[in-house]
């Protein structure tokens, strides 16, 4: 050719990576959605079990202290307030284990979105 350019010669593997392209794309594709359906989908929270809360390791969910077998008189757990309950650090007490992608909206409304 005159004034043109060349096209360099394509290599012989070239069509064989187009094959296996297309071919791993379709084998790849419903793998990947699947992965990505779980990925979106609410999780629980497997410490609290989606409830957002714990029993308080201190008082044991009683929420007093103390009491017959110690001998102590019976008061409040100055842990957990006498709920009985803390909330979960691991979730941040929305019992999803990614809370990171459901985020309650400051202001909720009656409307869609916090109209």
């Amino acid at each position: 050719m005159e004034g043109g350019m060349t096209v360099p010669p394509t290599p012989a593997w070239a069509g064989a990576a187009a094959v296996f392209a297309v071919v791993g794309l379709q084998v790849a594709s419903p793998l990947l959605l699947r992965s990505a359906r779980f990925v979106m989908k609410p999780q629980k929270c497997k410490e609290c079990l989606g409830v957002g809360n714990n029993l308080c390791m201190f008082c044991k969910g009683r929420g007093k202290q103390g009491g017959l077998f110690t001998g102590d008189p019976l008061e409040k757990c100055v842990y957990c307030g006498g709920r009985g309950r803390e909330l979960c650090s691991k979730c941040n007490a929305t019992g999803l284990s990614n809370h990171w992608l459901y985020k309650p909206v400051k202001n909720a409304g009656w409307g869609p979105r916090g109209e």
